[in-house]
């Protein structure tokens, strides 16, 4: 019987959970990556060596495999060539515009705005003049942000007038975007939620995670989360509207919102799932299995929306990474962590001892994470200690190799 042919855009260690998940039902994998050396290469049945925001080039390459499926995980950059290939090839996924608009940051403010959803002030511009004004649009507390990046990069939040520190902000955020535009807004106060779902024609199945944050850095999650059923409601309900308001009616999505007050606000949201092991993580917690319903989404199987269980399993993530840019002296691998940690269900370590690494100081940054099992009478913070202990992580300025 002849394989269904699956292209997945990304290869590096954010997308072996759909990889490996691929497999694993039978697909014939085809990768897309701009770097030849990722892993999730070695785990495909064909690599194709191509950035995967080159949209006509990943459809010419497409075309020629004769692919039954396209999709992506974990990536925002790739979103849109996901879309422009799909209306192209006439297969799944959602549309270039519903792609181009929850992908950005600057469209989807606008969209937010245009359509009179929850959305913070916000102010996109290339320019830094606003900032040197009497009078600013936004009042502070601010935030600023590239447009087309994720992974927390190049955030900052100032609190009060100071020019000086506003301009190193504007500067900070400007680096890490590809187009130069940054999205000054207003911060919101609240409870800051992350969380993976599926829509099946507009109705929605999700999981909200308790967010563990330090600074702008996402460095955990949990499950279950503390919110209350209405707060619950409330951010499903925002989320479906905005679902609705742009007809993105299928597929998976993932997102982050705020909520203060029964107010959610939608901060991001993407046509795709989320990294880190947060969708495995869900599978574990509900039985849920949003990778699954993914892949068979994006090859054109019909999709049941799945009943969510009674029975739950108090879970968690941790996302590690070093305090100062250095090579890494010793850090304990997973062979040795699952002895260790006997709740630990998944263990990603994405560098290895003699590696040069940078400071943790977006989630791009990460070297790995842990999900593990939440035993009753143990806290997330217990746990979380006792990972961190047994990791053994030693990162060394003096094993820095001159340039």
């Amino acid at each position: 019987m002849k394989k269904v042919k699956l292209m997945v855009l990304g290869a590096s260690t954010a997308q072996l959970p759909i990889i490996s998940k691929a497999i694993e039902m039978g697909c014939y994998v085809i990768t897309v990556d701009n770097i030849p050396e990722n892993i999730g290469h070695t785990y495909s049945h064909q690599c194709v060596n191509c950035s995967t925001v080159d949209q006509q080039e990943v459809c010419k390459i497409a075309q020629q495999l004769k692919i039954d499926g396209i999709v992506t995980f974990a990536s925002d950059i790739a979103v849109s060539t996901v879309a422009f290939v799909a209306e192209a090839l006439n297969l799944t996924g959602c549309s270039p515009l519903q792609a181009g608009t929850l992908s950005n940051k600057a469209s989807f403010r606008a969209f937010q705005q245009q359509h009179q959803l929850n959305h913070p002030d916000f102010l996109i511009t290339n320019s830094p003049d606003f900032l040197l004004q009497k009078n600013w649009v936004i009042q502070p507390p601010l935030l600023f942000k590239p447009i087309d990046t994720s992974g927390s990069r190049g955030i900052t939040k100032v609190a009060d007038t100071d020019v000086d520190n506003a301009l190193k902000a504007f500067s900070y955020a400007q680096q890490f975007s590809r187009s130069g535009m940054v999205s000054i807004e207003s911060f919101i106060d609240g409870v800051d939620v992350s969380g993976d779902g599926f829509l099946v024609d507009g109705q929605l199945v999700a999981v909200v995670s308790q967010k563990y944050k330090q600074g702008f850095i996402p460095v955990g999650h949990s499950f279950p989360s503390n919110l209350s059923i209405v707060e619950q409601a409330c951010i499903f309900d925002e989320i479906t509207k905005t679902c609705k308001t742009i007809g993105y009616q299928n597929g998976p999505i993932d997102f982050d919102v705020k909520i203060y007050n029964s107010v959610a606000t939608v901060i991001e949201m993407s046509p795709r799932l989320g990294g880190n092991g947060i969708p495995e993580l869900i599978r574990h917690y509900s039985g849920i299995d949003l990778i699954e319903m993914t892949l068979n989404y994006a090859l054109g199987k019909s999709s049941v929306l799945p009943c969510e269980s009674s029975k739950t399993n108090a879970c968690g993530s941790w996302m590690f990474g070093s305090k100062i840019a250095g090579k890494i002296k010793s850090m304990t691998d997973a062979k040795e962590m699952y002895p260790q940690i006997s709740e630990l269900i998944g263990f990603q370590a994405n560098y290895k001892v003699g590696d040069q690494v940078d400071k943790f100081e977006h989630s791009g940054n990460g070297l790995g994470y842990g999900l593990f099992s939440i035993p009753d009478g143990i806290s997330y913070s217990e746990m979380v200690v006792r990972l961190e202990a047994a990791l053994q992580l030693d990162v060394s300025t003096d094993l820095i190799e001159p340039v």
